[in-house]
């Protein structure tokens, strides 16, 4: 793929870019893959039409399993089975978010944002209110928790979501520059500095699109 190449979130071409670097990434930590069970997967629903393409769903998975890791534009039910991160996004709460795949810059700000649109969603009925990631934002006074996903259940070297050595191969990406073109679908909607659409700033009719592409 041309380096500079770019394209909209989750569409295939985004999709197996995000795979690969993860690949990439994880083979170039030269971890002792053979003591890692782990996976890692996305989905994306209600995604526009025009990206699914031919695809039954859009997303993508990473692995490590029996010494060797692997990845895709796809989710296989290996994958699903081993321990974690998977998750379930809607398309629209992410797409112009989503700065690099593996990458932490400005993660604390979006996260903040995302967790403030989903709250807001929930109170017009849509969602549970949780963000997935929501556990690994830095909160003042705290108890202890896992550096890499904010559990109070285990300490770092124990955690199963981000295994040490993973979790940093994979959050230290260096590469700064945008990968994402930005979607018609969301554009004109209220936004952050790093693109969480901002819910209580829409306007009534505004309101009522995003929650179609919510499937709403």
């Amino acid at each position: 793929m041309s380096e500079f190449e770019k394209w909209e979130f989750g569409c295939l071409k985004w999709c197996e870019f995000a795979s690969q670097l993860g690949v990439t990434r994880i083979t170039n930590a030269k971890l002792e893959l053979p003591k890692y069970s782990w996976g890692f997967s996305e989905r994306y629903p209600n995604i526009p039409k025009r990206l699914l393409g031919n695809r039954n769903f859009a997303g993508y998975h990473l692995m490590i399993v029996d010494g060797k890791v692997s990845g895709g534009p796809s989710i296989p039910e290996e994958c699903l089975k081993l321990p974690g991160f998977h998750a379930t996004v809607d398309w629209a709460l992410i797409a112009h978010s989503s700065y690099l795949p593996f990458n932490t810059i400005g993660g604390q700000e979006r996260g903040v944002a995302q967790v403030k649109l989903r709250l807001e969603l929930k109170e017009i009925g849509i969602g549970d209110g949780k963000w997935a990631l929501e556990s690994s934002l830095t909160k003042t006074g705290a108890p202890p928790r896992c550096k890499a996903c904010g559990s109070q259940e285990h300490d770092r070297e124990d955690c199963p979501v981000w295994p040490p050595g993973i979790g940093e191969a994979l959050g230290n990406n260096s590469d700064l520059r945008w990968r994402l073109k930005r979607s018609v679908e969301l554009e004109g909607y209220p936004e952050t500095d790093w693109g969480v659409p901002i819910f209580s700033d829409m306007t009534a009719q505004q309101k009522q699109d995003f929650k179609g592409l919510l499937g709403h």
